[in-house]
């Protein structure tokens, strides 16, 4: 009896993710982020799911030739990396870094984004022309604006992208302190110049909760807003934020014996200086307009001022101006110590 023919042929070739259709790599890669998302709250899946989808379909896309077992594993690395970095905000952690050192990154997709980068190409170099308007969203595109921004070309300074975001928010603020602009301003321009959570939190004393809600408050009230004005506007609200806030090394001492109330940033953080005239009552200095240097600190809830006295109006300088900014940080210092 002849067998030959009744030998059974085997399959050598092991099935990739290449081999997938579409629909296939996209229902695989929508489990795989279910299992992620198990037992998160309804807010986490509905800002997070599509990113997370993203992240696998990219990572399946990435790993196209490998082996399906081997590619479940490094979209689930992929996902874990994002869960640790984007939702509990632990980029710094010793859990992210072993992801990072399973060697997953998301690829650059230059094609895709090509209409963007033109876009960012023809626009003015600014603090927010390194991000597409979608990114003003209410939910976050970690994914897409890590694309973006390895498209972008190098902008401004960190000095310069902050005095920019200061001035940008001071000009579509209402009445704030100077401490919250400040502090909104240092938050969303580290993040946006892609430092960690962790760094952020160090360099501002805030807790994650803290910083996350600041920093998405801020854009979706002012620079959401912001950006969808006309650049006429824009220049309008610049120029109104640059009238509110003076840096220290740009002060002019006729500006400063000026009694028009004002906020200066130092390098070491930003203060109010007020005027005052001196009521009938008081002596040979009645009614003589004097200076004061104040900054404001929240302690368990509570607002406390600590000010300095900088002189009449007339004979206020830079140097005492500076002098009393530390003056004023020590006695803060000293009511949280």
């Amino acid at each position: 009896m002849n067998i030959t023919n009744c030998t059974p042929t085997t399959q050598l070739t092991e099935q990739t993710p290449a081999d997938w259709p579409q629909a296939e790599l996209t229902q695989r890669a929508g489990g795989l982020v279910r299992e992620a998302l198990s037992g998160s709250p309804t807010s986490v899946w509905r800002m997070h799911r599509e990113d997370m989808l993203q992240t696998a379909v990219l990572t399946f896309l990435e790993q196209a030739h490998k082996p399906i077992g081997y590619a479940y594993a490094v979209v689930r690395t992929a996902l874990k990396n994002y869960r640790w970095i984007h939702i509990r905000g632990l980029n710094g952690g010793w859990k992210s870094q072993a992801c990072i050192q399973h060697g997953y990154s998301v690829m650059n997709f230059t094609d895709c984004l090509a209409d963007d980068a033109d876009e960012a190409a023809e626009a003015p170099n600014t603090a927010v022309d390194n991000f597409s308007a979608r990114q003003w969203d209410n939910v976050p595109r970690p994914v897409e604006w890590t694309l973006l921004r390895r498209q972008a070309a190098p902008g401004q300074t960190q000095e310069e992208a902050l005095r920019e975001v200061l001035y940008i928010l001071a000009g579509m603020s209402g009445n704030f302190y100077p401490e919250q602009l400040y502090r909104a301003a240092l938050i969303i321009t580290l993040l946006g110049r892609d430092y960690t959570w962790e760094h952020v939190e160090e360099r501002t004393g805030l807790s994650f909760e803290e910083l996350y809600e600041i920093y998405w408050g801020w854009r979706k009230r002012h620079l959401g807003p912001y950006l969808k004005l006309s650049p006429l506007h824009q220049e309008m609200i610049k120029l109104c934020g640059q009238m509110r806030i003076t840096f220290f090394e740009e002060l002019d001492p006729t500006f400063l014996n000026t009694a028009v109330r004002k906020m200066v940033v130092f390098p070491h953080g930003i203060y109010t200086i007020t005027y005052k005239r001196r009521g009938r009552k008081a002596g040979k200095r009645a009614g003589q307009v004097e200076a004061s240097l104040q900054k404001m600190r929240q302690v368990n809830g509570q607002k406390l001022l600590r000010a300095m006295h900088l002189g009449p109006v007339g004979e206020i300088t830079k140097e005492r101006l500076y002098e009393a900014s530390f003056a004023v940080e020590r006695k803060l210092a000293s009511i949280t110590a």
